[in-house]
């Protein structure tokens, strides 16, 4: 009987704005993916350009929800964490990582972007984090994070091919336990915008993609999980990048041809079919 692969997806519930579990669950399901949320706090929005979000924390939930499921037995093939409401929630994923020795660990350190940290980011939620890329396969910061992880000021500035080469190997250096790491949001000094990323053989890639003129919420959890997605099917890293990133493109064009309010996201249920057939790896 063929068993349908699973992911535990720890992040929060923002219920408007295209972002965390309400763009992850349905790009999981899409791809054939088993996605299970473990939501660390409900939004009533994300917290980028809607006023100030009614929250609920839902630590107490998530320690029982992890409990029940050991007492099941119950395991997942990826546990794929993201933003964290409080640095208290690293323990949540820790436990999680434990209960499933065998899952591959994917962490998207969401912390910072356009160079600077998101509002209500801690020093204790950044060191929390930091202390939880180091037990991943899978690491996904933007090139603002991948800054704070290294413990340099946030910044996003451009890179030429070797600073950006330098910067995943620092990053190699830092994680060395990670099988695969990628900086998304990448701009060159050229002006070339990608992702760059390092895989086992110690080989530097840079995927080059052309940007929409307008930002969008969510976009780093869209490619997240389609990353997450993919390599749950089986699919290399290389072919993983490039399937996220060629969905975010497509999702973020049609939003921009829309004219739709950025606030809210891309309109990536207008592409979700797109990835109901994945290359399996």
């Amino acid at each position: 009987m063929e068993q349908m692969k699973r992911v535990l997806c720890i992040h929060d519930l923002s219920c408007v704005g295209r972002c965390s579990l309400t763009v992850i669950l349905p790009v999981l399901s899409a791809m054939g993916v088993q996605a299970c949320p473990l939501p660390t706090a409900l939004l009533s929005t994300h917290t980028g350009g809607l006023g100030t979000p009614a929250v609920i924390r839902t630590e107490a939930f998530c320690r029982d929800a992890l409990a029940h499921w050991e007492r099941l037995s119950l395991s997942f093939d990826c546990v794929y964490s993201g933003y964290l409401a409080d640095a208290a929630d690293a323990e949540l994923v820790r436990r999680a990582f434990a209960q499933n020795p065998d899952a591959c660990k994917l962490v998207d350190p969401v912390l910072a972007d356009h160079g600077k940290l998101y509002r209500g980011v801690t020093p204790a939620l950044c060191s929390a984090m930091t202390d939880l890329c180091k037990m991943a396969d899978i690491l996904c910061p933007n090139v603002t994070e991948s800054a704070v992880l290294l413990g340099l000021e946030p910044d996003d500035s451009p890179f030429d091919r070797a600073q950006l080469a330098e910067r995943i190997e620092r990053l190699h250096a830092a994680f060395p336990r990670a099988r695969g790491l990628v900086i998304t949001g990448a701009r060159l000094s050229d002006g070339t915008h990608g992702n760059a990323f390092w895989q086992e053989d110690n080989s530097f890639c840079f995927l080059p993609f052309d940007p929409v003129p307008q930002s969008y919420p969510g976009t780093g959890d869209l490619f997240a999980s389609v990353l997450a997605g993919a390599l749950t099917r089986g699919l290399r890293l290389a072919d993983s990048v490039e399937l996220a990133a060629g969905f975010v493109a497509r999702a973020a064009a049609e939003t921009l041809r829309m004219g739709a309010d950025p606030r809210f996201g891309t309109a990536f249920e207008r592409v979700l079919s797109d990835l109901t057939k994945p290359k399996e790896g």
